[in-house]
Parts: structure tokens; sequence; C-alpha cells
């Protein structure tokens, strides 16, 4: 026993001046502002505010709740969590008692040829007679039996490294749970944006098949007029070409449209033949009725999974460093076992053993140095990507914030553009009908009114995308189904 305390005292002591405080990098700062404004007035987004409800589709809304319960992305997440935790539990298990019950029986036997006593025979002898036994060479067995039971165990004691990887499987553990909430985050955004882009697409097709009456009728009159000979067959040929040219939009607005519905589809976790009849008609999609502030760069911080996952793993990776630098450390093992035996000879007999053996790594210590180093480069690596993942946050609010400013004002000169193409297209139709103005005119001016249109619709469309790029940037609405785990940690 006293060799053994000289040796974890010699062990201590090299271990101590091995082991240092780790620092992966500078912390990580943001600027107290965002470089770009969006000018919305309102509370900031949370990871529990339900930012798709501000659209008022009740479509949307069951279809965002019906992701959340059957995408199987978020499910493969959540099996993940659970993966973890098994992966936890004998990660643990490692560092404590292993005791094992042990428990034997025995059948032992010999069976061999021996003279056996049969009767006696009389005999005489001199002076009288005697009784000599008759014997006769017979097979016989004789069986022995034992029985053993007992325990027996070993205790593998490293405090430190016990204490490392506690840590490390519980920030494992939390980065899996934030990975699940980034799926959560990206299946509501993947699954808005989608729909958005189905009755965005809705109304564009609506559009061009009310344009293209329109062109038909025109054409028709043109016709007309040309038999007539008030207008020339290029107006004949130019309205017929407006009205194909409107025509062959409707095939490419229809596909792209249909391919977002498979997508949503998708996303439900179903195959698109198996989605319903939801879309057969379109309904617009209003523009959200309550609009947030984009809040400051720190929010990111608490508000986005990914952020908050890379920093779990981050915090992971150091702890891994205190796992490797525990290898450096005399290794202390306490061995026993108690058993009990009984054989027929001997009877019941009790042994038992216990005591400790301790390892000192000397010879190998450069080899677990350098696994002390490889843990540190994977959690300056971690580090990085941490940095890496805020920094690209950051970026996706900035673009989120410009795209939506900039369709605003897009959407607003196109909105007084339509307004005017559709007195210019009024117009020349009355002077052409007077005769004061070219058949062409009227032509130019429906081209021009049907492109405006479309493009205004397009705007919008983008303008509600943008709105969900925004609260996604901004980590809003993951929280749902771990909203008390949000109360508890994100908020505290």
């Amino acid at each position: 026993m006293r060799n053994v305390v000289v040796l974890l005292a010699a062990g201590s002591i090299l271990a101590a001046c091995s082991t240092e405080k780790f620092v992966a990098g500078p912390e990580v700062t943001l600027t107290e502002n965002y470089k770009y404004r969006a000018g919305l007035r309102g509370e900031t987004i949370h990871p529990d505010t339900k930012w798709w409800a501000n659209f008022g589709d009740r479509n949307l809304n069951a279809l965002i709740d019906e992701a959340l319960a059957e995408n199987l992305s978020i499910e493969a997440a959540r099996e993940r969590v659970k993966a973890a935790m098994s992966t936890a539990k004998i990660a643990n298990n490692a560092y404590l008692p292993q005791v094992d019950a042990v428990a034997a029986a025995a059948l032992s036997g010999q069976r061999n040829k021996q003279p056996v006593v049969v009767g006696t025979q009389i005999v005489a002898i001199p002076g009288g007679v005697d009784a000599v036994p008759v014997t006769k060479r017979k097979w016989v067995t004789n069986n022995t039996s034992s029985a053993t039971k007992g325990l027996s165990g070993s205790w593998y004691i490293n405090p430190l490294g016990w204490k490392s990887t506690k840590e490390r499987e519980e920030e494992r553990i939390e980065a899996e749970r934030e990975a699940l909430n980034a799926a959560r985050l990206d299946i509501i955004a993947a699954v808005a944006d989608a729909y958005v882009n189905v009755q965005g697409l809705g109304r564009q097709i609506e559009i061009a098949k009310r344009s293209l009456e329109v062109q038909n009728e025109t054409a028709d009159i043109t016709i007309a007029k040309v038999e007539a000979g008030s207008a020339s067959t290029l107006d004949s040929t130019r309205a017929k070409a407006n009205a194909a040219l409107t025509s062959s939009d409707i095939p490419a607005l229809e596909q792209a449209r249909l391919q977002y519905i498979n997508l949503i589809a998708t996303l439900l976790g179903k195959t698109p033949a198996e989605l319903d009849s939801l879309y057969t008609k379109y309904n617009a999609v209003k523009r959200p009725r309550v609009r947030f502030s984009e809040g400051i760069p720190a929010d990111l911080l608490r508000n986005r999974p990914d952020i908050r996952q890379q920093e779990r793993l981050l915090a992971a990776a150091v702890a891994d460093i205190g796992v490797a630098e525990s290898d450096l450390w005399p290794q202390l093992v306490l061995n026993g076992n108690i058993t009990a035996s009984r054989t027929a000879n001997a009877g019941k007999v009790a042994n038992w053993n216990l005591g400790p053996s301790i390892t000192l790594p000397i010879f190998n210590r450069g080899a677990l140095h350098a696994a002390v180093d490889l843990s540190k480069s994977g959690a300056r690596l971690q580090y990085l990507a941490y940095r890496q993942t805020v920094i690209q946050a950051a970026r996706e609010v900035e673009d989120a914030v410009v795209a939506l400013r900039q369709e605003q004002m897009r959407a607003s000169r196109l909105s007084t553009a339509v307004a005017e193409f559709t007195k210019a297209e009024q117009l020349a139709r009355e002077l052409n009908d007077a005769g004061t103005t070219e058949f062409s005119d009227v032509l130019d001016a429906q081209e021009s009114l049907y492109g405006a249109q479309l493009q205004l619709a397009e705007v919008s469309k983008n303008l509600n995308i943008n709105y969900v790029a925004l609260c996604q940037a901004l980590g809003g609405g993951w929280a749902g189904e771990d909203a008390e785990t949000y109360e508890l940690v994100v908020k505290k």
C-alpha cells in the first residue's frame, strides 16, 4: 500500500505539470447594431414567436403543425438526441464500479473396472475352516460434484476523467437538442416559403390567364378590323403573337407551382400523390399583419439554434481535452472478488481478494501528450466553426433586411407603374376607337400592362418570402414543444 501512495504522488505531480487551462480563442463579439435596418417597429422575434401566424392563413398554420409532427428530418433529429443519451450512458459507465455475479457448477467422475466382493466361500484350513471373499471385476463409477458462486468487480478510479467525460457527454446531448431545434426552424421556414411560392405563382397564373383572355379578344377585334380595312395585317399578326407569348408563360408558371406543391408533400413526410387537393385553387397570401423589429446582433447568440449548437459542441470539445489529460494521471484500479464453493470432499469454503493496482504512464507519455494536443486542435477547429456560424448568421440577417427593404421600394414603384399602365391601356383603346391613334399603341399598352402586373405579383410574393427569410435568420419560432426548456435555459 505504501508503494501505491508513492506512485500516486509522483504521478499526480507529473500530470499537474502537464495540464493547463485551455482557451480555444478570443471571445466572439458582435456589433451593437446591424449595418442595415428594416425600419420595422414592434417586438423582437424570440424562439417561441409563431411569426407565420401573422399571415392569417389557416391552411399555412395547419401545414406547419403537420410538418412539425410528421417531417422525417425532425424525426431523425429526435432519434439522434436519444442516441446521444445512450452514448452518454455508455461513456459514463466506464467510470462506475463494474461488478459481475459468478456462479458455476461441475460434476466430475471416473469409470473403471475394479474387483468387487460378490460373496464368500468356505474353505478348509489347518485346524478348521475359513470364509474367503469371492471377488469379480466390474465397472465402477465414482462421481464428484462441486458448486461455486460469488462476486467479482473492479473500479477504475479517475475523478478528472469522469468529470470531463460527464461534461462532454452532457454538452453533446445539448448539441443534438439544438440540432433538433434547428431542424424544426428549417422545416417551418421551408413550408412557409414553399406555401408562399405556391400561392404567389397562383396569382401570376391568374394574371396570365386574365391577360390572355383580353389579348385573345383584342386579336379577334383586330381580325375583324383587318377584314373591314381599318387595321393592317401587321396589327393582326402582333395581336396573335402577344396572345401566344402570354399563353406560353402559363405552363412554366404551373410547372413551378406544382413542383412547390410536391416539395410541401415531401416536407410533410408524404409522397406528392398523398397530398390532398388543397391547392386546386389559388388563395392569396396576405402581407403579415404584424411586423417585427430585427433587434440587435447579440440576440442571435440566444435565438439561433445553429449558433447554440456550435456553442455546445465547442464546450464538448473543451471537455474532451480534460478526458485526454486524465490519461496522464496514474491509473488507479480497485479489484476484488469473493467466492463461496462447496465440494464433496472439502465441504464449504469461502475465498476473497481485495486490493488496488496502479499504473503510471512513463514511456508512452509522448503519445498521451499528442492525444491532448489533438483534442486541443479539435477544440480550436470547433471554435472556428462556432465563430463562422455567428458571422454567417449575422450576414443572413443583413441579407434578409436588405432584400426586404429593396423589395418594399420596388413594390411601391411597380404599384405606381401598374396603375399608370392601366390608365394608358384604357386611354389607348379610347383613342383608337376615336381614330386618333394607331392600333399598335393598344397592343403596346396591353403588353406593358401585363408585364408590370406580372412583376408586381412576383415582388409581392418575394416580400413574403423575404419576411420568412428574416424571421428564420433571426431564429424565431423553433421553441414549440421545447418551450419549457427555452424558458429555463435561454431566458434565465
